[in-house]
């Protein structure tokens, strides 16, 4: 599950603009076959930490990542055609809403989000800085190793922070136009100890009945903990004999005190039909699991229904009324 996390995160951190291989930018009169001048790369993408309160992570220390040799390290590359200067620096990596906004401003710091405050990195002359800058020359790979100072009042569950690459503008030709790439590296930590996950799931429902159309079923899902998990949710529709003709499951990544929206919408069900829907939602300690009957009727089965009801009731006082008076007549 961290190894998917992990995946999960650095995917969000592409869409908001950069992680690992930073999108090229051209300057003016490059082509976009061209390897661009300014261009870095920065590995792993993603990186999981062990937080216990007061300790300290460096270079191979056991609670430091495993993707690379070195531990709590990343390397940049210069996969440009130029050297350039870059910094590396950490900031919060907020995440908002069932949209997955992502937030990397100091402003929008949270509990879950301090750990970008414990993380410096070593210059050149061994001591550990907020932010450090270096020279890259086109092909050369470049360590840089981090620290990560946890307080002895850590909070408990997760904790989220973004380790980024950025060039910085030519200073020697500063009327030239300027392209500035950047990437960065997903930290995902979890506390050891106090860690909570919870979840509720409410306005939780499925149709029973339809005249047509498709069929929906919905659920708010919240995480209501302090760390982030996967919901997991399923819908599966059977004939009243037990075939299977239609199945829709999927997981939501949630995250700390948001709420997720679960949107069923069974496309071009049978026109007539009963069936049996079973809708369950697990997330964390709580699970929703309901099964039932699930009726198709379209309108016009239904006034023939009715039609067909009223000429069996007419029928049966008819012969009804007919017995009577043929007990009538046999009194006489």
């Amino acid at each position: 599950m961290i190894k998917f996390k992990n995946i999960f995160l650095a995917t969000m951190l592409v869409l908001a603009g950069g992680a690992g291989c930073a999108a090229p930018a051209y300057a003016e009169g490059e082509s976009g076959d061209s390897t661009p001048a300014t261009w870095l790369q920065i590995s792993p993408t993603a990186a999981t930490v062990t937080l216990m309160g007061g300790s300290t992570l460096v270079d191979n220390a056991e609670n430091c990542p495993k993707d690379l040799d070195e531990g709590c390290a990343v390397e940049v590359k210069n996969i440009g055609t130029q050297s350039f200067r870059y910094r590396v620096y950490a900031t919060p990596y907020v995440v908002s809403g069932e949209n997955y906004d992502l937030d990397f401003s100091e402003n929008s710091s949270t509990t879950y989000t301090q750990i970008s405050r414990w993380i410096t990195f070593r210059d050149n002359s061994g001591q550990y800085v907020k932010e450090i800058t270096s020279e890259i020359n086109p092909g050369e790979t470049q360590l840089i190793r981090y620290r990560i100072q946890v307080p002895e009042d850590v909070p408990g569950g997760a904790q989220y922070a973004v380790i980024w690459a950025q060039t910085l503008p030519n200073t020697t030709n500063p009327n030239g136009v300027q392209t500035i790439s950047q990437a960065g590296m997903v930290v995902y930590g979890r506390s050891i100890g106090d860690t909570v996950q919870t979840a509720s799931v409410d306005d939780y429902g499925f149709q029973r009945f339809s005249f047509g159309g498709n069929l929906k079923a919905q659920a708010t899902i919240k995480n209501t903990g302090n760390t982030d998990f996967d919901a997991y949710y399923y819908y599966t529709a059977k004939t009243f004999f037990g075939k299977e003709i239609y199945n829709e499951q999927d997981s939501i990544s949630t995250f700390p005190d948001t709420e997720y929206h679960v949107n069923i919408d069974w496309e071009n069900p049978p026109l007539l039909g009963i069936f049996t829907v079973n809708f369950r939602i697990s997330a964390a300690d709580t699970q929703v699991d309901e099964t039932h009957i699930v009726v198709i009727m379209p309108v016009f089965v239904l006034v023939l229904l009715i039609l067909l009801l009223t000429v069996i009731i007419v029928w049966i006082i008819i012969i009804i009324r007919k017995r009577k008076e043929r007990k009538a007549r046999t009194l006489v």
